[in-house]
């Protein structure tokens, strides 16, 4: 599936599950992160390396900050359980939180989500 169909395909899902936006957010923090990375690579020192380190490091702070958000979002659709699941299986070590116990965490609240989401179908299918 191509960005570009993934996108769209996101938006119409993001109707239906908040977890395609919460992807979506993490994908762009990733990429502000790496293009000022790109920067400050090409620099040798100085008060512009300075400045576009500091970027640098605001930026993954603001990665940081939502990883933990990312591996803790419940998805509420069978498909956002295979999105999240995929795009978290994608993901470089420097995209994922810094807690090594990261992964504890997030199969504890997928498990949480299709159980959650198979006892909506039941109900919906028991009419109760």
């Amino acid at each position: 599936m191509s960005s570009q169909e993934f996108s769209t395909h996101s938006t119409a899902a993001a109707d239906r599950d908040l977890i395609f936006v919460v992807i979506e957010r993490h994908r762009e923090l990733s990429a502000h992160y790496d293009a000022a990375l790109s920067v400050s690579a090409k620099l040798d020192g100085g008060a512009g390396f300075d400045a576009a380190d500091e970027i640098s490091s605001q930026r993954n702070d603001a990665l940081a900050e939502h990883a933990n958000v990312l591996i803790r979002s419940a998805p509420t659709t069978i498909a956002g359980v295979i999105a999240l699941t995929r795009y978290v299986g994608s993901l470089r070590e420097w995209e994922l939180p810094d807690d090594d116990a990261w992964y504890g965490v997030f199969l504890e609240m997928v498990a949480d989500a299709i159980d959650g989401i198979a006892r909506a179908q039941r109900l919906g299918r028991d009419g109760g």
